[in-house]
């Protein structure tokens, strides 16, 4: 069986010649194959070249919210704070039932986090305007709560798939959030604050440079500002499409830090862990100002250095 077309021609004696030209069905079939394997080999090139602008995009989202932070502390001599709660010290500050010792991690007590402090620094500054950082608990205030739920593209990877809101009441809802600042190597931490003792290890002093009231300063990155880990990538949630009964989630409202525990990519389980969508690692923001891709089978105590500012680990390494 073949496809074919007929052709006649004339031969030099003038009798009338018919042939039949065309393709036949295996040959059709195995140009066929050629053209699938052909296309099989281009879309791994594709969707890596898609995936690499889409590194670039997330390294480029890492640089600028380094440079932030970098230039917030240069105005006001410290890094903002991961979570603004405020102290027993501040006119106004009420804890509410069952934080009575836990001065920086009572919820209610919650005015701020380190997203919105640097807002002037990535072109929001209508939107810092508008928040109400005195009002608490912070999602009192109407603005507040549009904020914290705006999509703002600089703090979503452009890999991951999920963009829409935490887990929760309306009201303490926030927007999804794929970069979280590093508190540290260690989440379970007691050192207490310098004006009073903490009852959870949420609330206590950690190693890196962001914790609930922190207030570091460049001076105390002893590590090395190319060695000290300012921002890191995360899923924020736990399941990939955020629809799991029970979830927990993290976002723009409140503790968007996280804890380089694990290697990178091996536990999605906890929203605060270091995980990104790339193949092979996480990007992280160094204090330098430059952006690091750590691969997943990174030496958990190398990639741990990384978390704390005055470890003297770098001199080890």
């Amino acid at each position: 069986m073949s496809t074919s077309h007929r052709s006649t021609t004339k031969s030099n004696s003038g009798a009338r010649l018919e042939c039949y030209c065309g393709f036949t069905i295996v040959e059709l079939l195995v140009v066929i194959a050629i053209i699938s394997i052909m296309a099989a080999l281009l879309l791994p090139a594709v969707q890596a070249a898609r995936e690499a602008g889409r590194r670039a995009i997330c390294q480029n989202n890492l640089r600028q919210i380094g440079l932030a932070l970098l230039n917030y502390e240069s105005q006001y001599e410290q890094f903002p704070t991961a979570e603004d709660h405020g102290t027993i010290k501040d006119p106004g500050y009420e804890l509410s039932e069952g934080f009575k010792k836990d001065y920086h991690c009572d919820w209610t007590g919650l005015i701020g986090n380190w997203t919105n402090y640097i807002f002037p620094y990535i072109e929001r500054q209508a939107e810092h305007d508008r928040l109400d950082f005195e009002i608490r608990p912070q999602e009192a205030h109407a603005d507040n709560v549009e904020i914290m739920q705006m999509l703002i593209p600089i703090f979503l990877c452009p890999s991951d798939p999920y963009r829409g809101l935490t887990v929760g009441e309306p009201r303490w809802q926030s927007r999804i959030q794929h970069y979280f600042a590093v508190a540290g190597p260690n989440e379970n931490n007691w050192t207490p604050h310098p004006d009073g003792p903490c009852e959870h290890f949420h609330c206590c002093v950690h190693d890196g440079v962001f914790y609930n009231d922190s207030r570091t300063r460049m001076a105390q990155i002893t590590d090395g500002a190319s060695h000290t880990a300012l921002v890191c990538e995360v899923w924020g949630r736990t399941s990939v499409d955020h629809d799991e009964p029970d979830e927990d989630s993290r976002g723009m409202g409140f503790h968007n830090q996280v804890y380089l525990i694990d290697q990178p990519n091996s536990r999605h389980n906890v929203p605060w862990r270091a995980n990104s969508f790339h193949p092979g690692g996480v990007h992280m923001s160094l204090a330098d100002g430059s952006v690091l891709f750590v691969a997943d089978s990174v030496v958990l105590e190398v990639f741990q250095t990384y978390a704390t500012i005055a470890g003297a680990e770098a001199l080890a390494n």
